[in-house]
């Protein structure tokens, strides 16, 4: 018996829009010369994106909602563990979520990450193998998709909870990985709060965290030793106008110690995905080295902290009028981005006080429950 184990990490896996019906012809067949790596894996993690239901009733929510028909599972059937901790697990509601999980029994994989409360979204996983004893836990931010006492979706991020997740799981296995579903789209590094909240994971005791959901490729760093990758990209994610950056993504591939109980070695597993190819392929000579130094680039800016301060802010300016205008218009609609760049609104709305009112209102953490509460009353009516 070997005394190691490998343990591979995927992304955002969503066969929704034209990727439904490659996927429901090519099944696993999609993830093209991809898949022997994924089988020959002894522990695998994808993070299912999208609903596999027949539901005709998407919840309201900020966003698209997002489906694709439960025959898409056959393509997972190769991975050990189906993530369902997102922003799109609760698209059609309990339905929708209950049908998901159905079709994840309907080829024996666990799911890890929603349930149809909280207690059941919150309950880690421990995969089993030669021995060895891997517990995921799956987290996801809140956007329309968190379970609470009696509402099913998917499992918060909530440091109070997170710590008693974290410290039962290192009870019950060998290490704990934890997979984030969190982060700005399209932009390769995390937040600041989304950067210290991965390291005090580690801090409580995880080996590796892994997230997933800005739809770009982007940074990874150590911490303690310990491994934290902040976004590794659409596994498998249509867009027929796709920003830069979208068809690309990497598998995390981690050979872990098992006398040990440490990570010994990572490979980043390079790929391109799109309508184009009929699914993924795995990249190759130049194009991968390419892409490996583009990521490598991004730890090394990640690790220099003026520079990643100056990159967040950079992006926070460039962002800031249309996340501003979003809270004033009426109606929101796609070209308020546009309209946002090339006409000053935002100075329209926002005087010296005001900004000072509303920056409290979101920055204190009373005032934000409170405005939070008030503003789901007001959905709820």
């Amino acid at each position: 018996m070997k005394n190691s184990i490998n343990i591979l990490f995927a992304g955002d896996f969503a066969p929704c829009r034209r990727f439904e019906k490659i996927v429901l012809e090519k099944e696993e067949q999609v993830f093209g010369d991809l898949l022997p790596l994924i089988k020959n894996a002894d522990i695998s993690f994808v993070n299912l994106e999208c609903s596999l239901t027949l539901c005709n009733k998407p919840i309201e929510k900020s966003g698209p909602p997002i489906k694709s028909d439960p025959k898409c599972i056959e393509a997972l059937k190769s991975f050990s563990i189906i993530g369902l901790a997102n922003n799109h697990v609760m698209d059609f509601d309990k339905k929708g979520l209950t049908d998901t999980l159905k079709a994840c029994e309907s080829i024996n994989t666990p799911t890890v990450g929603a349930g149809t409360n909280l207690q059941e979204a919150q309950e880690f996983k421990i995969i089993e193998k030669d021995g060895f004893k891997l517990a995921i836990i799956a987290l996801a931010e809140h956007e329309f998709n968190q379970a609470d006492e009696h509402r099913a979706g998917s499992a918060p991020i909530d440091a109070i909870d997170n710590y008693h997740q974290i410290k039962q799981a290192k009870e019950q296995s060998d290490i704990v990985i934890v997979t984030l579903h969190a982060g700005n789209e399209y932009f390769p590094y995390p937040s600041p709060n989304a950067r210290k909240l991965c390291k005090h994971y580690i801090d409580l005791g995880v080996e590796a965290v892994i997230c997933h959901h800005p739809h770009v490729p982007g940074a990874y760093e150590y911490y303690n030793k310990k491994p934290i990758f902040y976004s590794i990209g659409n596994f498998l994610f249509d867009n027929e106008k796709p920003p830069q950056d979208w068809d690309e993504g990497y598998m995390v591939d981690m050979e872990v110690d098992k006398d040990n109980k440490d990570i010994k070695n990572i490979t980043l597993i390079p790929y391109n995905q799109s309508i184009e190819i009929g699914g993924l392929k795995h990249m190759e000579n130049k194009e991968k080295e390419n892409f490996l130094k583009k990521i490598e680039d991004y730890r090394l800016l990640l690790e220099n902290e003026k520079s990643y301060q100056r990159e967040w802010k950079t992006f926070v300016e460039k962002q800031a009028n249309s996340y501003i205008l979003r809270q004033y218009v009426p109606n929101f609609f796609k070209g308020v981005g546009f309209l946002a760049k090339k006409i000053s609104f935002v100075n329209l709305f926002l005087k010296s006080r005001n900004v000072l009112d509303k920056l409290n209102l979101i920055r204190c953490q009373s005032h934000h429950e409170l405005l939070k509460a008030s503003l789901e009353s007001k959905m709820e009516k």
